[in-house]
């Protein structure tokens, strides 16, 4: 990774640590304050936005990239096609997963038998303001978008921090004051609200020697269309695993247990979170790149094996800072839940996190060339593996099962030897 990358990449860590540590700091604080159950509802409800969030169709990503090679090209025309596809696209998403959650929030909860009545008009009250949480986010992603693609990563991540910063703090001091569940969601809503009002104030900034109008292209929306819902399937490995997991344990062992569950696996996936951000600069330089591949061909491949080298010294030193500190973690987080069950269950995290979190290098490479077919099939196969195996271990061994189960997603460390063989076949045909 060159000089730019990098400082780029650092920014995305040092963001990235803060909300680490943010969640660190702040789940055990909440599980104090608001109760093991209550926490559990609490993530319930943020699992289901989670999956909501998933109709942003791979278009935050389809910007980044498709922006990246229009700048590359200096075709402010392109440019304004791509923009105007994405946004369009987004807006009537956006718009779509927020009016299903409003109607549908009553219909999402019967799928959790095991909640008591209070928690049930809780869950809807909370899924319906989410709807608010949902839309904000969903447009956000595609100005996160843009602003990746200008490479602007240390604007980006300052507006991201002070989001988790204002969130993380305001839910403490109103679950404090007694706020449960809903005022959460509420409080969240208004955040969400204000931060995508400042990304959208410095996309504006990035564009503002650009007289910005729609120009709608039928080729590009084709284009875009089939690399965004491509994109898209492959996310939904990637959200299968890390929210609908926690849908599954909470269904089949309640609140309490999930609780547990989701404190453990908020604290080991920060391995991945951070080990992916840090190298995560690498899809904008790649899409830039290969706008013009016969040209940069020695650049390219020097700064894959220079970001392999750090995504993996960052998951290996993450991962065994987790495992030496399993019990402090533990009673820091959950004091009252502290057994050799739970700390087991944290290392076996730990150790299934800090492996697969190696796979972020090969999962960006399959993206900037374009393989986002092979890149679906190995997140979606992944991702239905997990869950398979958390349900089924679930009801033979409890928490541990479910923490096992994570286990199926090792799998997509097959995109490490798939992306070097794209990156041969691309050396072949420019030569």
């Amino acid at each position: 990774m060159n000089h730019k990358l990098l400082k780029n990449g650092l920014y995305n860590a040092a963001s990235g640590a803060i909300r680490i540590g943010l969640a660190v700091l702040t789940i055990p604080v909440l599980i104090r304050l608001i109760g093991v159950e209550e926490y559990g509802l609490w993530t319930l409800a943020s699992a289901v936005v989670a999956m909501v969030t998933l109709a942003e169709a791979g278009l935050s990503t389809t910007t980044t990239v498709f922006v990246s090679q229009d700048l590359a090209r200096e075709d402010t025309e392109s440019l304004l096609q791509t923009l105007t596809v994405t946004i369009g696209a987004m807006l009537i998403l956006a718009t779509l997963a927020a009016i299903a959650l409003w109607f549908g929030a009553e219909n999402l909860v019967k799928l959790f038998p095991k909640l008591l009545i209070e928690q049930r008009l809780a869950a809807v009250q909370a899924l319906q303001i989410a709807g608010v949480v949902v839309w904000t986010r969903l447009l956000q992603q595609i100005v996160v978008g843009l602003e990746q693609a200008y490479h602007r990563y240390g604007a980006m991540n300052f507006l991201i921090t002070l989001q988790s910063v204002l969130t993380s703090l305001g839910v403490l001091v109103l679950a404090w004051l007694g706020g449960k569940t809903v005022a959460l969601m509420q409080y969240q809503a208004f955040v969400s609200v204000g931060s995508l009002v400042a990304h959208i104030w410095l996309g504006w900034l990035l564009m503002r020697n650009i007289k910005l109008h729609p120009i709608w292209n039928l080729g590009k929306i084709l284009v875009i269309t089939r690399y965004s819902f491509m994109t898209w399937l492959a996310s939904l490995g990637g959200v299968l695993f890390t929210q609908c997991d926690r849908i599954i344990v909470g269904g089949l062992l309640g609140t309490e247990t999930l609780g547990v569950y989701a404190g453990i696996t908020s604290i080991t996936s920060q391995i991945n979170v951070l080990s992916a951000l840090i190298v995560q600069p690498i899809l904008p330089a790649l899409s830039n790149l290969l706008a013009y591949p016969q040209e940069h061909l020695v650049k390219f491949q020097d700064q894959i094996k220079k970001a392999f080298k750090v995504n993996i010294l960052t998951a290996l030193g993450m991962g065994i800072i987790l495992f030496i500190l399993a019990s402090i973690i533990m009673y820091l987080m959950l004091p009252s839940q502290v057994t050799d069950e739970t700390i087991l269950a944290f290392r076996i995290a730990t150790i299934i996190y800090t492996t697969y979190s190696m796979n972020a290098v090969g999962y960006y490479i399959l993206l900037a060339v374009d393989a986002v077919r092979l890149n679906l099939v190995i997140n979606l196969l992944s991702g239905i593996l997990s869950l398979t195996l958390i349900y089924v271990l679930c009801f033979k061994l409890g928490l541990i099962g479910a923490v096992l189960g994570n286990a199926g997603y090792l799998l997509s460390l097959l995109f490490i030897p798939c992306a070097l063989k794209q990156i041969n076949l691309l050396i072949v045909k420019s030569t």
